[in-house]
């Protein structure tokens, strides 16, 4: 069979792994995207990678864009960190590192692979080399399965056609309503607001551990919790892409530590709703009221954040089911698994995702698989793990936020 055209639905980091996977197979692509350029909305801040991640970053990019991750990554302690409501460090948990000896054989090593990074610099270096495959402000309003493949029709009245196309459009996927209607999602019950306090205020105000761990969190009786990450590049990114050979596409973003003050939506003084229309700075004053009665070196360290920097994140989860066959449409990520950050996998298992569905369409340019045949197989593995950490990220979501469980 001649190489299968691969379209794909939203460019976050599950979708663009993909498509740099393909590009480096030879296989065409092409990826559409509903945000009018990469940077609309707020993604997040610091982003932990553990060896999923890594390891689909090996495989997926091309050496000289590896080593500007690397040299843009900040290599973590292998803890997360437990404070008390005065930012005290309790204990220090060694955290798994998420090695899968079977999944990724060539890689797998006693190495502590555990690196925070920054979201937007990540998403920049996957985003380099896919100028011309990439649309911006096209959003998916349906497709229709045809002879040989599948068209894709946008709400701007354009069309698409293709071999494949893959759904990676997040949680609200557009192709996952059509392809998958009996998968849903649900309310986690838990509310977020998210900002980002520069280097020098973190290092006058956090313990170390919290500087150097990949996370830390403080909880108070009500389950209200301050979650806390540093990101710290090793190596400013100019000097890494000079080391590359190559002209620098990053603007260095500096270090930081972000926070996260979250819990039950009833602890919030606000809807949902109400909390996004907010300004910035209004975020900063609501997320310190719900820390009201915290001692004051919590307060002084989210006081320290950019007022510009916060905003609002209600949580949602997949709600683990069937994923039925189909010949030339497939999900990826947040599309099909999408998670409570409680275990901090959600990025990480999108990644794994593009690597593993572009190792099966490569077997289909190979002329040794049929597009039926690697969707299936591509499937069977993803929604046999992405299902297992739904589930345990709803676990430990009740446990650490009183996250609402699943459905039984």
């Amino acid at each position: 069979m001649s190489e299968p055209t691969v379209l794909i639905a939203g460019a976050g980091l599950g979708g663009l792994s993909l498509a740099q996977a393909l590009l480096g197979h030879g296989i065409p692509v092409q990826l559409f995207e509903r945000d009018a350029t990469p940077w609309d909305r707020p993604q997040g801040y610091r982003l932990h990678l553990e060896a999923d991640a890594l390891h689909a970053l090996r495989e997926v990019l091309p050496p000289e864009r590896h080593a500007l991750f690397r040299a843009t990554a900040m290599r973590t302690t292998a803890f997360t960190t437990i404070l008390n409501t005065s930012l005290e460090v309790v204990k220090q948990i060694p955290t798994d590192d998420g090695q899968d000896a079977e999944h990724w054989p060539q890689y797998v090593s006693d190495e502590n692979v555990h690196c925070n990074v920054d979201r937007a610099t990540l998403r920049e270096i996957l985003l380099d080399g896919l100028e011309e495959h990439i649309h911006f402000g096209r959003q998916v309003a349906s497709y229709e399965s045809t002879a040989d493949g599948v068209t894709v029709a946008f709400a701007d009245g354009t069309t698409a056609h293709g071999t494949i196309l893959v759904g990676a459009d997040g949680i609200r996927s557009a192709v996952r309503a059509q392809r998958a209607p009996n998968l849903r999602t649900m309310d986690a019950g838990v509310q977020a607001i998210y900002g980002r306090i520069p280097w020098e205020a973190a290092v006058a105000v956090l313990p170390d551990a919290v500087l150097q761990d990949i996370f830390a969190i403080g909880m108070d009786n009500r389950k209200v919790f301050l979650g806390l990450g540093a990101v710290d590049f090793p190596t400013e990114p100019s000097a890494a892409a000079r080391g590359a050979g190559r002209p620098c596409l990053l603007e260095p973003r500096g270090r930081y530590a972000v926070c996260i003050v979250g819990g039950r939506h009833e602890h919030f003084p606000h809807s949902h709703d109400e909390l996004r229309a907010m300004p910035p700075a209004r975020l900063q004053d609501v997320a310190l009221s719900v820390l009201t009665d915290w001692p004051e070196p919590a307060r002084h360290a989210l006081a320290a954040a950019e007022p510009e920097s916060f905003f609002s994140v209600g949580m949602d989860t997949s709600v683990p089911g069937q994923l039925e066959r189909h010949g030339t449409v497939t999900l990826l990520g947040d599309a099909v698994h999408a998670m409570t950050p409680t275990l901090g996998r959600g990025a990480n298992l999108a990644m794994r995702d593009g690597a593993l569905l572009s190792r099966r369409l490569k077997r289909v340019a190979d002329g040794t698989s049929t597009v039926a045949e690697a969707l299936a197989a591509y499937e069977d593995e993803m929604v046999a793990y992405g299902f297992d950490v739904v589930r345990e990220s709803v676990r430990m979501g009740e446990q650490r936020m009183s996250q609402n469980p699943l459905p039984r």
